[in-house]
């Protein structure tokens, strides 16, 4: 069920580009006089915010499922349909254990911070419904305690690894963004505690951000 939520945004995005890329450029208006050229100098691009839900692998059961928050900025050459995107991810949990958790018991917490750099695939610049492909690399840093200064007090450790993510929105107006994002991250590997693991997961993401440049 966790996997299928990610797969179900991956097809989505996959099925609505080709809809979406067919339907990109809209028939010529009825006038005696062609409209002028669109200005396709100049940089264009997307800030998106995303609030969403994470799901974790066995190591960090039973908490392992954080919400999340993050956002990304992408931008490119107007005429360019790959943008650069950086982007930031927060995520956390905290649960009350009865059994050990990482050498802790009682009322327990995670966070994770993640920091990437990647690429974004726009096809569609002029429909409504806007598919994208995205991947790159991250730094993630984990983080796990007991009581409120995990963050601080609790076992730390960090990881390189790798995503990639595909989502539509809609555009609504000029520039507002609205749509569903989903996203996945492969080959992180931590040790906390003395427990190796990683921090690879799934995420499904509501998508809310605005265009610029365009």
């Amino acid at each position: 069920m966790k996997r299928g939520l990610t797969v179900l945004v991956l097809a989505a995005a996959f099925a609505a580009a080709g809809a979406a890329w067919a339907q990109e450029t809209p028939p010529p208006p009825p006038a005696d006089y062609p409209p002028p050229p669109a200005d396709e100098n100049g940089m264009s691009g997307n800030t998106q915010f995303f609030i969403g839900q994470v799901y974790l692998g066995d190591y960090w059961t039973p908490v392992d499922e954080p919400a999340s928050f993050g956002f990304e900025v992408d931008f490119a050459p107007k005429k360019s349909p790959v943008h650069v995107a950086l982007g930031m991810n927060f995520a956390s949990e905290t649960e009350r254990v009865a059994g050990p958790y990482f050498g802790q018991t009682g009322k327990v917490g995670v966070g994770f911070l993640e920091f990437s750099a990647g690429f974004v695939w726009q096809p569609v610049r002029k429909a409504v419904v806007r598919p994208y492909l995205g991947a790159g690399v991250l730094r993630t840093f984990a983080f796990v305690g007991a009581g409120s200064d995990y963050w601080i007090d609790g076992e730390t450790d960090q990881s390189f690894g790798f995503y990639g993510n595909a989502g539509i929105f809609f555009k609504v107006g000029d520039t507002f963004n609205i749509g569903i994002d989903g996203r996945f991250v492969r080959g992180t590997s931590i040790t906390l505690a003395g427990f190796q693991g990683d921090v690879d997961y799934d995420q499904v993401s509501l998508l809310l951000g605005f265009s610029w440049g365009r």
